[in-house]
């Protein structure tokens, strides 16, 4: 026993052996909270809600009849992942008309998930955009710019990015060709976020000129590599460039809006060199500044589509491995005035090959 001590009476003992055990209460005290705390926050985290890290889809367009209620619709498989969102939505749509989407969206902020939404100001008038404000979803729109929001992207629980040509539409479900991915990557979530963050704040206040993405590069388990661009803010005509001239072997292209005499330039140089070039354009978009009849001219085996509705891809496959897409039209208006977004996904022979199909399934 301490010598000190021992020359204190009882009482006087007592009294200074409470601070001492009250001191290591407090601490087992915080510490109780700190992991009560902890096993609620991962019980409540959201469960993947994919086996794979990646998966994509296309628009079931047919001469047939439209099944209305098959699961595999675009909507229905984009009602099913806001289904199972806990926390968050951020959306940034170009076009927001359909009511099971819509309704999926409401249902989500009802159930406690913070839910946003970013448009084209051209657009915000829509039936669907008053439902969401009605329901107290906050909705911001781009303002009266030259330029489009023209983004088609999703991020549910800064986790999951949903991007690609689709609209949500009824349209773009049933009668255009469209093309999704859905990519679980944190990383990649926050780089969207932050897109969908600079066009929410800086909403009717002009664009944001904000070129910094945190994850350019992000590198998936499966050696999956995904890269990340943003116009107007990023350069996306070199990464284009860039990957157009590596082609060793074919280049596959499907594109709604082919204006850019840069790439088209690139394509054709590729072509002359030996490499494969084909590409299929939606037919209402082949005008006096189409790459299309340039293309013809130079000898490429280029078609347009025969779908009844619009071919709406904007998507590029080269040498069955790295694949570009998003909402990014092959234009300069997409490079320097719209808010777009372009991915470059490399190193994923399965991703390519269903593009592929998809391209071989547009233009048999």
């Amino acid at each position: 026993m301490n010598s000190d001590l021992s020359t204190y009476d009882t009482g006087a003992a007592s009294q200074v052996s409470k601070p001492k055990l009250f001191l290591p209460f407090i601490l087992i005290l915080l510490c109780a909270v700190a992991v009560g705390f902890g096993i609620r926050y991962y019980k409540n985290r959201p469960k993947p809600t994919t086996e794979v890290a990646w998966e994509v889809y296309f628009s079931g367009v047919s001469t047939a009849p439209i099944d209305e209620n098959t699961p595999y619709s675009l909507d229905k498989r984009l009602v099913a992942r806001l289904a199972d969102a806990a926390m968050r939505v951020d959306a940034a749509l170009y076009h927001l008309a359909s009511a099971p989407v819509a309704d999926a969206l409401i249902e989500a902020y009802h159930r406690g998930v913070q839910v946003r939404v970013v448009t084209e100001a051209n657009n915000v008038d829509e039936a669907e955009i008053e439902r969401l404000r009605a329901a107290g979803i906050p909705v911001a729109n781009d303002g009266e710019h030259d330029g489009l929001m023209h983004h088609k992207f999703i991020v549910i629980d800064e986790r999951y990015v949903w991007t690609g040509s689709y609209n949500t539409t009824y349209n773009g479900a049933y009668r255009n060709n469209n093309n999704v991915i859905l990519i679980d990557s944190v990383p990649l979530a926050y780089n969207f976020t932050q897109e969908f963050r600079d066009l929410f704040l800086n909403a009717e206040d002009g664009k944001s000129d904000d070129a910094f993405i945190a994850y350019p590069k992000i590198a998936l388990a499966d050696g999956m590599q995904v890269f990340t661009y943003f116009s107007p803010g990023s350069d996306t005509i070199s990464p284009l460039l860039t990957e157009i001239n590596s082609a060793e072997k074919s280049i596959h292209f499907m594109a709604f809006a082919f204006t850019h005499d840069m790439l088209g330039n690139a394509m054709r140089a590729r072509f002359a060199a030996g490499i494969e070039v084909r590409g299929v354009f939606e037919d209402r978009q082949v005008d006096q500044y189409s790459e299309f009849e340039a293309m013809k001219a130079a000898g490429l085996p280029v078609v347009l589509d025969k779908n009844r509705g619009t071919m709406h891809h904007k998507v590029i496959v080269i040498d069955a491995e790295t694949v570009i897409t998003g909402s990014y039209n092959f234009s300069k208006n997409a490079e320097k005035r719209n808010d777009e977004n372009l991915l470059i996904i490399k190193g994923n022979p399965e991703i390519a090959a269903a593009y592929l199909a998809e391209f071989e399934k547009i233009t048999r």
